[in-house]
């Protein structure tokens, strides 16, 4: 009986250990194989939120300006304005790229008078960076700008406190949104600006012209009153 109850403990509770182990493998190979794809994705997913708290930062420096000068000048109605500007981004994020792309415009105002404008060379930012890029230059050529403005900007040039508005616009494109980089820089000293705002909208594009018939709108129209004359004659 003792040995017959031993058969039955050994038969009944017991497993050959290669047999357990080679029955387990497809398990343990699944789950290794679970965390190997799983671990990059959560790190991914971990860097892309601790990225997304972070927002790059764009700033301007006048370097240089000429054409502007309170006395040779600005008591012409026309300028021939010219501006070396000096352009950084700030890139805070680890795993993320911020770039200026090609054929975006700097243009320089004053009072919302447009004075100069330029091309600026496409550059990015990365990994935690600064970058910047100079000698970009803006330009006017017999440029019309109103008194009221000239005698402002000739006073505050004369105090030391002219300011101009810069901005970097992106390249332009029917309904896509357009980049738009706003900063607030100061004449004489080549100081770099405050924190520029950057927006992006929708390009403002002129009305279309139809020269070779009525807008859409009168043809809509005219539709509708040869209907309604219809209507009254049935």
């Amino acid at each position: 009986m003792a040995a017959a109850r031993d058969d039955d403990i050994d038969g009944g509770g017991g497993c050959d250990p290669q047999k357990c182990l080679g029955d387990a493998w497809p398990a343990i190979l699944g789950a290794l194989t679970a965390l190997v794809i799983i671990t990059p994705i959560l790190h991914w997913l971990y860097a892309g939120s601790e990225d997304s708290a972070k927002i790059p930062e764009y700033t301007v420096a006048v370097a240089a300006f000429s054409g502007v000068d309170p006395d040779l000048d600005l008591p012409r109605a026309t300028l021939d304005p010219a501006f070396d500007l000096t352009f950084r981004i700030d890139e805070p994020r680890r795993y993320s790229a911020e770039c200026v792309e090609r054929g975006t415009t700097a243009s320089v105002s004053y009072r919302r008078v447009v004075l100069a404008s330029g091309p600026v060379p496409e550059f990015c930012a990365r990994k935690e960076n600064v970058t910047e890029v100079g000698s970009v230059m803006a330009w006017g050529n017999a440029v019309p700008v109103p008194r009221f403005a000239r005698e402002h900007l000739a006073e505050e040039l004369r105090r030391g406190n002219a300011t101009v508005d810069v901005a970097l616009l992106g390249p332009a494109a029917p309904r896509h949104l357009q980049k738009v980089v706003e900063c607030t820089a100061v004449l004489g000293r080549g100081e770099t600006s405050p924190t520029c705002k950057v927006t992006s909208q929708y390009p403002i594009s002129p009305e279309p012209e139809y020269p070779l018939g009525p807008r859409p709108a009168r043809k809509l129209l005219e539709s509708w009153s040869d209907y309604r004359s219809l209507l009254l004659v049935s």
